[in-house]
């Protein structure tokens, strides 16, 4: 996001720092997380809607056809819908594609939370496209997801990355979320400027939901509010030459941050940057707020909702840092464009 490139550099080295301190067989995000999880099994269908379902998200009937793992029921629940709109007659250049990257690692809980999993890339992306209006429809699944610490004393908390394309018969948008969990506890009243003798780990709310210190020249409008129950909430939206960027910021009261972002520049084959493919945005502040709400992005999920969710979304691009790299893209760079943020740091 533009803005960030003014008002977020602080806070993002904060979190290379927090990263720096989790130790190196975290890597950049999930290298322990690969390392620990345990690979969930595809289940082969050889019905027809099984089928169906490989090929990409099932949709019948305005419906998400989910198939538990352990019987032949379909489980329905509400998602967005092929458009009926017709698509528009201009050609736009070939998507960047994706390849179907197989199954994700899941990264067991302990503790507390012995007997979950850390929400996953799929489990991510499906709560995403079934918060998203109706209407349209969408495809380009990717995201990846792992275990990470925010201070000094490791805190072992879930930072899940996800991506897809919105179209509503008028030309693509990239909706992305980022969800960290417990990154709330880092935060304190007022502003934290570096500086010496300070605690590099510690962001002031005034920092990131405070709208008169989002200063870009692209920010078109912003509006930060304190909800009635303690969370955090900032909406912006910014515009830089063809490219419209819808950001929505929420802290929860249970420390978790979500953040739901729409762009109509999207990845292109043979680009070594994203492209605005239409005027403006399909998707509104409160239609992406709505989906920054959503009750499905928990940092712990169930073993079977996260097998559910793998078997619904297909195909699925792993987009971990560096592990692949989708077709059509010349370099290591191109890939990083197509995830919802390789850091645990961006900020809208």
């Amino acid at each position: 996001m533009n803005e960030s490139d003014v008002d977020g550099r602080k806070l993002s080295a904060t979190f290379e720092r927090a990263l720096d301190g989790v130790g190196a067989d975290l890597g950049p995000l999930v290298a322990g997380a690969a390392e620990r999880g345990r690979s969930i099994r595809r289940r082969r269908r050889t019905t027809a809607a099984g089928a169906a379902a490989v090929a990409a998200v099932l949709v019948v009937g305005g419906a998400l056809t989910l198939r538990p793992g352990g019987g032949n029921a379909a489980v329905t629940v509400q998602a967005p819908t092929a458009s009926a709109s017709p698509m528009p007659s201009r050609a736009f250049p070939q998507l960047l594609q994706k390849s179907d990257t197989g199954p994700e690692r899941l990264d067991p809980g302990t503790g507390a939370q012995q007997g979950s999993v850390a929400l996953t890339g799929h489990a991510a992306v499906l709560t995403l496209a079934r918060a998203l209006p109706p209407g349209g429809h969408t495809s380009g699944f990717s995201g990846y997801s792992g275990v990470v610490g925010w201070t000094e004393a490791p805190t072992r908390n879930v930072a899940a990355r996800a991506t897809l394309l919105y179209d509503d018969g008028t030309g693509p948008v990239e909706v992305g979320v980022e969800v960290d969990g417990g990154i709330g506890a880092l935060y304190r009243p007022g502003s934290y400027p570096p500086g010496p003798g300070q605690d590099p780990y510690v962001i002031g709310y005034d920092d990131e939901y405070d709208c008169t210190k989002t200063v870009a020249p692209n920010i078109r409008s912003c509006s930060a509010t304190v909800l009635p129950d303690g969370g955090h909430l900032k909406l912006t939206e910014s515009v830089l030459d063809r490219v419209t960027t819808r950001t929505v910021n929420l802290l929860r009261p249970d420390n978790t941050r979500v953040i739901v972002t729409a762009t109509n520049s999207v990845p292109v084959a043979d680009s070594r940057k994203p492209q605005p493919l239409r005027e403006g945005l399909p998707l509104s502040l409160d239609q992406l707020q709505t989906a920054a709400m959503a009750a499905g992005f928990h940092e712990w999920i169930t073993p079977e909702e996260a097998e559910r969710a793998e078997e619904a979304v297909r195909p699925f691009h792993d987009d971990t840092p560096g592990k692949n790299m989708p077709s059509g893209t010349g370099s290591g760079a191109n890939a990083g464009a197509a995830t919802a943020g390789p850091t645990p740091g961006g900020k809208g």
